[in-house]
């Protein structure tokens, strides 16, 4: 229905690599465009994917846009993504997916 499925793939993998996802994003700031037009395209989809799953998404005028995954045993990783497209910001979180394969899993 018009995305390809290796494009959703990611979104249904996220809660199986992640405990919890922060997006934190200035409002207004032209460094975070990028992360708002993904929220905007993706955040219904990831929480139908992943209806449990924590998205938080942090609003702070001035602050930098970036990704940050916490793992399991509270292993957390941050990513830039200030200045990023849309789909740089979902190439970075695929990334983050997949370190997230590589980590111990808590039972």
């Amino acid at each position: 229905c018009g995305r390809p499925a290796a494009i959703m793939a990611w979104r249904s993998a996220l809660s199986k690599s992640l405990q919890e996802l922060r997006v934190h994003i200035c409002q207004t700031g032209e460094a975070s465009a990028g992360a708002r037009e993904f929220l905007l395209s993706n955040y219904a989809e990831i929480k139908k994917a992943n209806p449990g799953f924590p998205v938080l998404v942090r609003e702070c005028a001035g602050t930098e846009a970036k990704l940050i995954a916490r793992y399991d045993y509270g292993v957390e990783k941050a990513v830039s993504i200030q200045g990023s497209s849309s789909s740089a910001v979902a190439t970075k979180l695929q990334d983050l997916i997949k370190h997230g394969d590589t980590l111990p899993k808590s039972a």
